[in-house]
């Protein structure tokens, strides 16, 4: 799973060429109960919750692949 932060769905969306996302998914998982824990724009960001591995970015690849393949070590 991986989600963007607010202010990099904003870069985002600043691509659209004046379109506007209807909601930002951070903002809307965190209205449903989710935590959301994030890390500096575009910086690598896992979180570990029981078996649900989330990267915040593209940039969060390499650490999420180490995290995956440390949990099915175990």
């Amino acid at each position: 799973m991986t989600i963007f932060s607010d202010p990099e769905e904003r870069v985002f969306e600043s691509s659209l060429e004046g379109k506007k996302l209807k909601f930002y998914p951070a903002m809307a998982m965190e209205n449903a109960g989710g935590n959301m824990a994030f890390a500096s724009e575009w910086q690598p960001n896992v979180v570990v919750d029981r078996e649900l591995i989330t990267g915040q970015n593209p940039f969060s690849d390499k650490l999420l692949a180490e995290k995956l393949l440390e949990m099915l070590a175990k």
